[in-house]
């Protein structure tokens, strides 16, 4: 027939000799047919059915041998499965995340039957092949649904460990030593925390917090200040309190007051500039993924993003008081660190739980973290990667084990963080970049440029 092809890699077709049928029901006139019609290939130990892919549409007969079957999640192979004489792989379907890897277990013959040449098989053929590959699918996803449950139950027992050996490096941050110090931190004003608490309270409306910052002088002072800085550049100066939310917009008063709150009650140093300067971005992000997922609870994610790493300034100004016990504080929590001087300053609960277990979802699935933290956690993690995506930093794919299921649970299962940021949160960010401080402007100017 000059309807199928033939190809260089086949061997000279032959009649085989099999007494025993291959697959169930074949007669040995099906089986010539099949060898004439389709490629026959002889594989060494090792070598490989087909490359690495997301999916395939042939199916594989296995007529000598043994081959395995590997499934990988996100680059990382479970268990391989294996497949023996009169096995037939079936097309494998394509599911995101997913890649599979065949290779010969012991020297193989296999038959592959593309569709076109599957099509042109007598029906009675092709249902025998069907009932095979039936069978073998099976078996793959049984295969599959075992290798997810034995990494599921791992990754179970890894996130539990880690969070014991965190809740034991706990200790050293009870000791009077750390307390003490926590204590005797300045506190944020009084104007910022009562700013935080009416927001972070959902009975608490917008105009409400608007109207209560109009009627204190020394914040709206810190508005006009700021945004008639040299850091804003606006070509002209800005009088009154309405004005500046006219130009920056709620969110963007919020954020500058509660940053320039964080900024008094940590003294400025290099490395605390640095740490404040992430904060701000990671804030932003954080507000900018609030609103593409349609997070209601948009300035709780801005408060997050700020405050997150206030333990990593912490540790900063503990090495500078205590020199001699640098090598100790290395070994703190920041994570811990930050939450707990947040509980001396009284911030709610909440807000102090999410900075605690910031670090969570780079090792644990977001159904093992408390659900009324999840949508924070997940939304603080990704903010991460975007920010290490603008500033050309390696993403370490050690911390990204479990981004597709957080992206998931923001509502996103099929975009990447790369695809989000470039797509929807870095064309908002830039529409209000005059807004933002000068280092932050700075990184996504850059940023922008790269991407164009």
């Amino acid at each position: 027939m000059k309807l199928f092809r033939t190809e260089t890699n086949t061997v000279q077709k032959v009649v085989p000799t099999q007494k025993v049928p291959v697959i169930e029901g074949w007669s040995e006139q099906e089986l010539v047919a099949v060898y004439n019609a389709a490629a026959v290939r002889h594989l060494k130990k090792d070598d490989p059915v087909f490359p690495e892919t997301e999916a395939s549409d042939s199916f594989f007969v296995l007529m000598d041998g043994a081959v395995q079957v590997s499934v990988k999640w996100d680059g990382r192979p479970g268990r391989p499965a294996i497949f023996r004489r009169g096995d037939c792989i079936a097309p494998l379907p394509k599911s995101p995340g997913l890649t599979y890897c065949t290779e010969a277990a012991e020297p193989s013959t296999i038959i592959e039957i593309r569709p076109t040449i599957l099509n042109h098989l007598p029906e009675k053929t092709q249902l025998s092949i069907y009932k095979a590959a039936v069978a073998s699918t099976n078996r793959i996803n049984g295969y599959i649904r075992s290798v997810n449950g034995e990494v599921v139950t791992k990754n179970a027992l890894l996130a539990t460990y880690i969070t014991t050996r965190d809740q034991q490096s706990y200790a050293a941050i009870q000791s009077e030593f750390v307390q003490e110090f926590l204590r005797n931190m300045p506190r944020m004003p009084a104007y910022a925390m009562e700013l935080a608490a009416k927001l972070l309270d959902d009975r608490t409306s917008v105009q409400e917090v608007v109207e209560g910052i109009k009627r204190d002088p020394s914040v709206a002072g810190i508005v006009l200040r700021t945004v008639n800085s040299a850091s804003c550049s606006f070509e002209k100066k800005i009088e009154s309190f309405y004005h500046a939310c006219m130009i920056l917009g709620f969110n963007n008063i919020y954020n500058m007051i509660l940053r320039e709150a964080v900024k008094s009650a940590m003294p400025a140093t290099t490395e605390t500039q640095q740490i404040h300067t992430h904060s701000c971005l990671a804030s932003m992000l954080c507000y900018e993924i609030a609103l593409v997922t349609k997070d209601p609870q948009s300035q709780t994610q801005t408060t997050i993003g700020l405050l997150h790493d206030i333990g990593k300034g912490i540790q900063v100004l503990m090495k500078v008081a205590h020199p001699a016990k640098a090598d100790y504080i290395d070994t703190l929590h920041t994570a811990k660190l930050g939450s707990d001087l947040l509980r001396i300053w009284g911030l709610p609960d909440r807000v102090c739980d999410i900075i605690e277990l910031q670090q969570q979802a780079e090792f644990t699935p977001p159904d093992m973290i408390p659900a009324e933290y999840r949508r924070e956690i997940g939304t603080l993690h990704i903010a991460h990667i975007m920010e290490s995506l603008l500033e050309g930093k390696p993403v370490e794919p050690a911390s990204t084990i479990y981004t597709r299921d957080y992206m998931a649970l923001l509502g996103s299962p099929d975009v990447s963080p790369a695809d989000l940021l470039k797509d929807r949160v870095m064309p908002a960010m830039m529409k209000g970049l005059r807004r933002m401080p000068e280092p932050i402007q700075k990184i996504l100017t850059k940023a922008s440029g790269t991407q164009n």
